[in-house]
């Protein structure tokens, strides 16, 4: 089915969201094979992860229960980063389709946001459980528990509620677009 002919000041839009959401696609690809790729390679764990987690000068155990527990503890933040990259992707499909304000669109925006400030807010948890999982195999007194909150979750979780709070008026600006449409 062919779309019916845009306003040319559209057309670029279009054109340019249909690009976005392949590149979103390739993005997710990419990030969620890495992400879990780490774990199947300890030294990019010691050189990646332990730095990042505050764990740089402690001893860490990078064998095989560690790394599996690192790879299932790290796939709730990329599960939750695929699903949230993917309502992207759909937001630039639908543009990319000429649908500009939707109730759908709402909807995906606002489970963007979600996804961002659940993932600022998870953030800390999930970094603490890694210094656990990685420490947990050195001898009492030499494991870890590091905790830390940084300016990048807060912000992550503040983004996340506006583009909710965009969301929600996407939505009532589409609920009135749909009421005056039935008017014509």
């Amino acid at each position: 089915m062919s779309l019916p002919p845009l306003d040319p000041r559209l057309d670029r839009v279009v054109r340019l969201s249909r690009a976005l959401s392949l590149a979103t696609l390739v993005v997710v690809v990419l990030l969620v094979a890495s992400g879990l790729g780490i774990w199947l390679r300890p030294a990019l764990v010691e050189q990646m992860v332990v730095p990042r987690l505050g764990l740089a000068g402690h001893q860490v155990s990078l064998d095989g229960a560690s790394l599996c527990a690192g790879l299932v503890i790290s796939a709730v933040p990329l599960g939750i980063l695929a699903y949230g990259l993917l309502q992207v992707r759909q937001i630039f499909r639908d543009f990319g389709r000429g649908e500009l304000i939707s109730q759908m669109l709402a909807h995906r925006l606002e489970r963007f946001g979600a996804a961002v400030a659940v993932q600022g807010l998870i953030s800390p948890f999930t970094g603490a459980a890694l210094s656990v999982a990685l420490t947990l195999g050195n001898p009492p007194g030499e494991r870890a528990l590091a905790v830390s909150l940084s300016s990048h979750d807060v912000v992550a979780v503040i983004v996340g509620l506006l583009i909710i709070g965009v969301g929600a008026v996407m939505r009532e600006a589409a609920r009135i677009a749909e009421e005056n449409a039935s008017f014509v």
